[in-house]
């Protein structure tokens, strides 16, 4: 019994030593893929991942769509990049890539990889045409009644404007009366023609325009105020870009493009926002965000956002991993609502490292989470960041133009510009407020003078948090094949969804390693069974010699000195027979073989 209880306190040990550094081990790899978004080295290795992923389903580029090719130019991936540039130059041809948005995204994408993209920008702007889905409209005010002469086409005519702010007759066959006389309507055929108004009051020009199948009206920036008897020039400037006919994402993504190659584009933003209404698929907040900085388009992007996760467009085109990756392109990271959206696409992650397991969501989602810059012309170095360089990334509307040194470094966001100074305005020049401390500001949020938040957009009451949407994980109808139900509460009728990531598959793994060392551990024990008897014995006897066993049969303690005049008496030295109790045969062997070891 002795024997088996030693044999088995051997083996309960160390297998307790194995269990517990395997279950430690365990434990940790589970907190590093389920952490909670925030720890920045956790993120980073995710977006490695996601490069990984990419570049593993990119291979050497050239099974890649014109889209994905741009896309993931933009994401900037480090081993096949000059791979994917190589492959994009050479299906250029004549200086466009087939249509008119594919060439805007490449020129997007030859930018961020230093190529010139002059000839190409020249044969987009020459695919530019005049919508005619808009209505424009031309207005003249002033306090009182006024006559105003309006000449066009080597034509003069006059009007007059009175105290109710009528117009009492046509002005030609290109600017007739509309809106119950309030306003004068441009005729199609007369777009692009120059107008010169003279008043003989103080009085205001506006241009404004909407979509025929809209009821809203917007106002061109820029109106214009003049001063009696001088004269004001204006034209119904207003284009798109498509194929046969404007397309919507066509226009938007040349507009961004042409913008960030120093064009200007004031003519592509009325088609922009008038359509906007009819056009949600393509979340078009986010393009006229990037290419004007109107808060009001962040404030309307912001609300969009899907319980304060990410973006998924009314009917959209995509999905909701490309929506929430191209709000963040236009809004950068700064706001809460985009951080909020990070950790969303991260969490999100498919356990490969892809999103979707698809290269265009992988892509766009590692060009919005990543912001990496590109290269210098030709290929030889990587751009500097403008806040690296102790520089402000700002929008470009807020940077006075001898400070706007954008060309020379990188902003990740497509909507700001490299600027030398910060620029920053009070709260209320901005039109903005500070929010209280019990509500939240629902819009974009700016750094001002007099507070670092102050908000564009309006305070509203906090909305309450569900115990799911505190992970940063999605309350939805029904979760995805990707996805696993969390027992966490959510609003009525929705469950809690977390995407599967690679901490919960390893899990089965490290039980499988944790039953293999067992194994290993057990057949060590049975092979080496014998020394390990004759290990544990001299562990209980400390390594010491047995003395024997202790009674009358010998004396203790000092012996008495000879008696006087006697030779000292000589014994013979008595051999004390070493005695056991053999309580059973295998423990009378294992002291035999341990006699044999120590002669």
């Amino acid at each position: 019994m002795r024997k088996l209880g030693g044999k088995l306190s051997l083996f309960l040990v160390l297998f307790l030593l194995v269990t517990f550094s395997t279950l430690v081990f365990a434990a940790n790899e589970t907190n590093e893929s389920t952490g909670n978004g925030g720890d920045e080295d956790k993120n980073g290795d995710k977006i490695e991942d996601g490069f990984q992923c990419l570049e593993e389903k990119a291979g050497d580029c050239s099974s890649l769509t014109t889209q994905e090719l741009a896309f993931t130019i933009l994401a900037t991936p480090d081993n096949i990049f000059d791979d994917c540039v190589d492959e994009l130059e050479s299906r250029k041809n004549s200086n466009n890539w087939g249509n008119t948005r594919d060439t805007a995204l490449a020129i997007l994408a030859f930018n961020h990889a230093g190529k010139d993209t002059e000839a190409s920008e020249e044969w987009l702007i020459d695919q530019e045409m005049a919508p005619t889905e808009l209505i424009w409209y031309l207005e003249q005010d002033s306090n009182g009644q006024t006559e105003c002469n309006l000449a066009y086409d080597s034509e003069d005519y006059k009007i007059k404007i009175n105290e109710n702010k009528k117009i009492d007759t046509d002005a030609g066959s290109c600017l007739t009366k509309s809106q119950s006389s309030f306003w004068l309507k441009v005729s199609p055929d007369c777009y692009g023609k120059e107008f010169t108004i003279q008043c003989d009051k103080d009085y205001i020009t506006t241009l404004l325009y909407k979509n025929k199948n809209s009821q809203t009206i917007y106002v061109l920036e820029g109106t214009t105020s003049s001063p009696a008897f001088d004269s004001t020039n204006i034209k119904v400037n207003s284009k798109c870009f498509g194929e046969s006919s404007c397309d919507y994402e066509s226009t938007a993504w040349s507009a961004v493009a042409l913008l960030k190659t120093g064009n200007n584009i004031e003519e592509y933003i009325p088609y922009l926002v008038a359509l906007s209404d009819t056009n949600k698929r393509y979340l078009p907040e986010s393009f006229i965000y990037m290419i004007t900085n109107y808060e009001d388009y962040a404030t309307k992007l912001i609300a969009n956002q899907k319980l304060g996760n990410y973006w998924l467009a009314e009917g959209t085109a995509y999905n909701k991993f490309y929506d929430t990756s191209l709000a963040l392109i236009s809004l950068g990271g700064s706001s809460e609502q985009a951080k909020n959206s990070e950790n969303w696409l991260l969490f999100s992650q498919g356990s490969n490292g892809c999103w979707q397991n698809s290269i265009r969501e992988t892509a766009i989602s590692l060009w919005a989470l990543a912001g990496r810059s590109g290269k210098l012309g030709g290929g030889g170095g990587s751009i500097v960041y403008c806040t690296d360089a102790g520089n402000f990334c700002i929008p470009s509307k807020d940077c006075p133009e001898e400070e706007d040194i954008g060309d020379n470094y990188f902003c990740p966001a497509l909507s700001k510009t490299c600027c030398t100074s910060e620029n920053i305005k009070t709260c209320s020049e901005y039109g903005g407020e500070v929010c209280e401390s019990s509500k939240v500001c629902s819009g974009n949020k700016k750094k001002a003078t007099d507070t670092d938040e102050c908000c564009v957009g309006t305070c509203e009451e906090k909305p309450e948090e569900t115990a799911c949407e505190a992970q940063y994980w999605t309350c939805s109808d029904s979760c995805l094949e990707s996805q696993e139900v969390v027992e966490l509460t959510c609003n009525a009728g929705q469950v809690c969804c977390k995407t599967k990531t690679k901490g919960e598959e390893s899990k089965f793994w490290i039980w499988i390693l944790l039953v293999l060392i067992s194994a290993v551990l057990i057949a060590i024990i049975y092979v080496y069974r014998e020394k390990l008897k004759l290990l544990w014995f001299k562990i209980r006897t400390k390594f010491k010699k047995d003395k024997g066993r202790k009674g009358g049969a010998l004396r203790s303690g000092p012996r008495p000195p000879p008696r006087p005049g006697f030779p000292p008496m000589r014994r013979r030295p008595q051999v004390q027979e070493r005695k056991f109790q053999h309580k059973d045969k295998e423990m009378g062997d294992t002291f035999k073989k341990l006699s044999e070891m120590s002669s």
